[in-house]
């Protein structure tokens, strides 16, 4: 029979409960990756969901709300007419406006969405920032009133999103202030990751 010495065995005792601690904190961590990207989140800004409703609205302005969300790869957002005539068109050059969306992303956007219950909703597959825009013209251009939004897929590197650039200057005044803002508010947001 082979003798065994205490130190031997609280050596070994010592390193299985070191093991056991360091799987419990690999477990930890994994599930707070999950938690913070499997997107049941709220669809605020670092809290990524799968599904999220921006309502469109006419009252007292023209006015998405939230203006920017926040859903995972293969999210999708759904559009929702509350008052007036709106639609929801991606900036792209190749469609409306200058390049403000993930490079290789074809042009996107509704048809005019008209009364109350109206919807358009899109799944964005590629992670990115995409920023958007109501073309629509009634009283006055829904773009000159700022109404523009933005929706965050996944954690991309801002510094490779071109709608983390500054706005371009012939953009309307009030989407460059808009734009500036959402600047502010997702940077260091994707900076810091999930």
């Amino acid at each position: 029979m082979t003798h065994v010495s205490r130190r031997t065995v609280l050596q070994a005792s010592a390193s299985a409960v070191g093991l056991a601690l360091a799987g419990c904190l690999e477990d930890a961590e994994r599930r707070l990756e999950e938690w913070q990207t499997d997107g049941d989140g709220t669809g605020e800004l670092g809290s990524p969901t799968h599904r999220i409703t921006v309502t469109a609205n006419s009252q007292p302005h023209p006015e998405f709300e939230p203006q920017v969300v926040h859903v995972v790869e293969g999210g999708t957002v759904e559009w929702l007419v509350e008052t007036g005539r709106h639609d929801v068109t991606g900036y792209h050059e190749d469609g409306h406006g200058p390049h403000r969306t993930p490079d290789g992303v074809d042009p996107w956007g509704s048809e005019r969405l008209s009364g109350v219950g109206s919807s358009y909703e899109r799944t964005f597959d590629q992670a990115g920032v995409y920023d958007y825009v109501d073309t629509q013209q009634v009283c006055t251009s829904h773009e000159v009133a700022g109404n523009v939004g933005r929706v965050v897929v996944g954690w991309p590197d801002p510094d490779d999103e071109p709608a983390m650039a500054d706005p371009q200057p012939e953009l309307p005044t009030q989407v460059v202030r808009a734009i500036d803002l959402f600047n502010e508010e997702t940077r260091p947001v994707l900076e810091d990751g999930p």
